[in-house]
């Protein structure tokens, strides 16, 4: 699958491109704030993961099945290894590619997600977009105010409706919500022959101080999928790490992305992963 992505050619020399993955009902626009800055330092590719954006519609949708769709992306574009990065389920993706791939994975971050199991509360979204009369909405606003009857939230209404697009003079969704939809039950959980063998890659693990995605009882399964990982927890932030703190998180991204090119951590701040002694989450104080 030929995947779309937005191109930050990049000012600098920090070693391998950067690749940002969205979360479910995202896209590679919900990175520019973080792509662009990031970009001064090495090139960064923000992609549409398949069923998202630009990118081309499946019904299947499983973690390996996205892997190979990035694998194929970065064949298409010459790129022989990548830092990959990853927002929950992009952080599943990501997580799935260093598995499959650990020999084109320079670095890995893994942003408010676990190689874990997750209560759904997605299904109910997907209904609810399923719900709405494109055809009697005259802007965005209007399929905003059909929305909020299903969908109380304002913050989750804003990000499903980013995911609207003008066609032919309507709205139409560029998601592919049946797709989604059926691939759920995998969405949830992470690819089961992905969590017997572990990966050398040296990997981030970033948690939201305020969110409840990664919590010590997921240790124990990072700890064994990636011996050589780190974790951080970013103060005042929730699930949606690069929107509640944005500049927190490109600066905590810049110096991992330099700590490879140097071998000296993020900060000091942070402690190995698999320090039993110590504790699991070590604060990062935001923006």
């Amino acid at each position: 699958m030929k995947l779309s992505c937005r191109d930050y050619p990049g000012g600098g020399d920090a070693g391998a491109p950067l690749v940002l993955l969205h979360g479910l009902f995202g896209s590679a626009a919900q990175w520019h704030h973080i792509a662009a800055p990031l970009s001064a330092r090495s090139r960064v590719l923000a992609v549409d993961l398949r069923n998202h954006g630009a990118s081309p519609h499946a019904d299947a949708m499983g973690y390996q099945e996205m892997a190979e769709d990035l694998r194929e992306l970065l064949d298409a574009l010459g790129i022989a290894r990548a830092r990959v990065a990853g927002h929950s389920m992009g952080g599943k993706v990501a997580m799935a590619f260093a598995l499959l791939h650990p020999q084109r994975t320079e670095a890995l971050a893994v942003l408010d997600i676990a190689p874990a199991a997750y209560h759904d509360h997605f299904s109910a979204l997907v209904c609810a977009a399923l719900r709405l009369d494109l055809a009697a909405a005259r802007s965005r606003e209007d399929a905003g105010r059909q929305l909020e009857r299903f969908v109380p939230s304002a913050r989750l209404r804003a990000m499903l409706l980013q995911n609207l697009a003008w066609r032919d003079g309507h709205l139409a969704w560029r998601i592919h919500w049946l797709g989604i939809g059926g691939s759920m039950p995998q969405l949830l959980g992470f690819a089961p022959g992905l969590l017997r063998s572990p990966s050398a890659v040296q990997a981030l693990f970033v948690r939201g101080e305020a969110s409840d995605y990664v919590l010590p009882r997921h240790e124990d399964t990072i700890r064994r999928l990636f011996p050589r990982s780190r974790i951080v927890e970013l103060a005042q932030a929730g699930h949606w790490l690069h929107a509640d703190q944005p500049a927190a998180l490109v600066q905590l991204l810049a110096e991992w992305m330099e700590g490879q090119a140097t071998g000296v951590p993020p900060s000091s701040r942070l402690g190995p992963a698999q320090a039993a002694s110590g504790p699991m989450f070590e604060p990062r104080a935001g923006a």
